[in-house]
């Protein structure tokens, strides 16, 4: 049976650590940027002779909130009632709410945008323009694939990945069916994920393909370094979306605990927050050269505000229950 008390107590929790942890993810975003326009350097991105133990106290500090973050979620999302272990879960995962389908169609958009200019890049190289434009079209795609096969990759997972974010934002099913308000008839904890297919259930890894191709990149880039400070975090924060995708997959699937889909999601804000606004931001100004295109660091803010909807409408929306 649906446990009202049980449920507003879930929700008054879940809704103190959502708050708290976006909190510490605004504070480490801006000394982020302090730290990237003073103390980095802005083509090498390694810190500078000004940065002190203060500056370095930064990044362990927001690591250890990381850390913090992932640990403390062994201990709140379970519970020991009557001699029994329980894990929180969700009777579903909220779908079609106003800041879902801005938030998604807003994530599909930019990646559709980011294949686009991918695709103008190859078409109009300006690195070498008296060599490329001599050849065919078909010819220049060829010899870019060849050298770059990871930026090929990442153009179909992006494409695909479009797919489940515009499909995501046209999934209609009412959140008010699974709000707290719903009559208290309990529904059954061992039912099928809500109505899901399997293309959708398919394409809602295409995100996770997306953010792994992008660490590969990152790791066979032999002209950036990869132990900089500014790379170290966008490896992270690919490592943290990834992490988040496989948790929202889960729920898809009918895997409705809410322990790693919240602790996966508090981490991707705050690790992506602290790494793409810094590079989007001064790079916008020409402060900072930075590793990527700049619609990549849209796309991963644009993620960021899709994850925070999820948090949103998961604790305004869904039931939480206990589950042995």
């Amino acid at each position: 049976m649906f446990d009202r008390s049980v449920h507003n107590e879930l929700k008054r929790k879940n809704k103190i650590f959502a708050l708290s942890v976006s909190v510490f993810a605004a504070m480490a975003s801006a000394a982020r940027m302090v730290l990237t326009r003073f103390y980095i350097h802005e083509e090498a991105h390694f810190y500078t002779e000004k940065a002190g133990a203060l500056v370095f106290s930064v990044d362990y500090i927001i690591a250890v909130g990381v850390i913090l973050t992932y640990f403390i979620s062994f201990f709140i999302y379970k519970r020991k009632r009557e001699s029994h272990n329980y894990k929180e879960s969700a009777d579903c995962l909220v779908q079609g709410t106003q800041a879902q389908v801005f938030s998604a169609f807003l994530i599909g958009f930019l990646f559709l945008a980011n294949s686009i200019f991918w695709v103008y890049s190859v078409a109009n190289p300006v690195n070498k323009p008296e060599i490329q434009k001599s050849l065919s079209l078909l010819r220049r795609f060829a010899d870019y694939a060849k050298e770059f096969p990871f930026d090929v990759f990442i153009f179909f997972a992006s494409i695909l990945s479009a797919v489940y974010f515009f499909k995501t934002a046209a999934f209609n099913i009412d959140a008010s069916e699974t709000a707290a308000e719903a009559p208290e008839e309990a529904k059954d904890e061992n039912a099928p994920a809500n109505g899901y297919a399997a293309p959708h259930v398919i394409f809602s890894f295409m995100p996770i393909i997306w953010c792994f191709l992008n660490i590969f990149k990152c790791f066979f880039d032999m002209s950036k370094n990869v132990n900089s400070p500014v790379r170290i975090y966008e490896l992270m924060s690919f490592l943290a979306l990834s992490a988040y995708f496989v948790s929202e997959s889960r729920i898809i699937v009918g895997r409705r605990e809410t322990a790693r889909f919240f602790t996966f999601a508090y981490i991707a804000v705050i690790v992506t927050t602290a790494s793409s606004l810094p590079n989007l931001i001064w790079s916008s100004f020409w402060i900072l050269s930075t590793n990527n295109d700049q619609l990549l660091y849209a796309t991963q803010l644009a993620i960021v505000i899709y994850v925070f909807s999820r948090i949103y409408s998961q604790i305004k929306y869904g039931r939480f229950l206990l589950q042995r």
